[in-house]
């Protein structure tokens, strides 16, 4: 009995120590961002969504003046893509939590839409990790449970949960290799067209031919992109969460409307009709299926009419 009761209480000692010794939620989430923008690594990583999961290789490193990435599937045909290779510091769409790409600013203000909490430690791809978690305070976005590298600030763990606490995609490393030699990691990276860059514009200040008429506290603009056959992107992000609304012209196709969902990823699709154009209207992020469909419902080109049907 004694040796029982001196146990429990060695064990909640340590507790105690473990929380006392726990950073503040928000410089994790800062530590996070310098890490996913600065450290160099290569590692392998599992995706799982619903009952599906995918394995990646990933290597990423920084010369001082930019951040290159690749990223190589490693189920089904053999296929690399690279993720960005532009000026350090610059936004990418790709892979947002996997680079921890949360701005100083939206870090700050982050705890107005989430309460942050750490909830102790563990272990991922045999590193230390703090545990974050982070719960919405509305239904109009989703909730993370955060696994952060105690030494670096590198995110190692993510799980997505619904409003529910349902699972909705889980991403973790299963190895790792902090600050490998630059020179054999491009070497074993392979090469790529030096030109190539995924970063938004940084002057983008503003839509410049669309907007929303509504959107969920905390969710800001971002950036937008021309893609090709005349398709317009528009991108918004709270510092965690992201959606974007694609634009594309159609002539005389039969309405395609409805949601969809792939893990956490909800999409929406509708119509838009202006003054001499029609459009179909695609919102897809990670954000609930009824919040996206209500954005789709509320966009306005910046001249002329606007019609939506769902």
């Amino acid at each position: 009995m004694m040796g029982r009761l001196l146990a429990s209480l060695l064990l909640l000692s340590a507790g105690w120590v473990a929380q006392a010794d726990s950073p503040d939620p928000l410089s994790l989430l800062q530590s996070m961002a310098r890490a996913g923008q600065n450290l160099n690594y290569r590692g392998s990583f599992t995706y799982e969504h619903r009952n599906a999961m995918e394995s990646f290789r990933v290597y990423r490193w920084s010369d001082g003046e930019r951040v290159v990435g690749r990223l190589e599937y490693l189920n089904g045909p053999a296929a690399t893509t690279q993720q960005l290779n532009g000026m350090a510091g610059c936004q990418t769409t790709g892979f947002r939590l996997l680079n921890a790409d949360v701005s100083p600013e939206a870090v700050a203000r982050l705890d107005r839409y989430y309460q942050l909490t750490v909830r102790g430690s563990d272990r991922v791809a045999g590193r230390e990790t703090y545990t974050l978690e982070v719960r919405p305070r509305d239904q109009l976005r989703y909730g993370y449970l955060l696994g952060v590298d105690r030494d670096t600030g590198l995110l190692l763990k993510a799980l997505l949960v619904d409003e529910q606490q349902r699972l909705l995609e889980r991403f973790q490393f299963v190895d790792l290799d902090i600050n490998p030699d630059v020179d054999s990691l491009r070497e074993e990276a392979g090469q790529w067209p030096e030109d190539r860059s995924d970063c938004l514009d940084a002057e983008a200040g503003q839509p410049t031919r669309w907007s929303l008429n509504w959107l969920p506290p905390g969710f800001a603009y971002s950036g937008e992109k021309r893609l090709p056959n005349g398709i317009d992107m528009l991108m918004y992000t709270d510092g965690l969460a992201s959606f974007s609304v694609f634009l594309q012209p159609v002539a005389n196709s039969p309405e395609i409307a409805g949601r969809a969902h792939r893990g956490a990823t909800s999409a929406f699709m509708g119509q838009l009709a202006t003054d001499n154009q029609q459009y179909r209207v695609t919102v897809v992020g990670e954000i609930p299926g009824a919040v996206a469909e209500q954005l789709a419902q509320g966009i306005t080109p910046l001249s002329g009419t606007r019609e939506v049907t769902p």
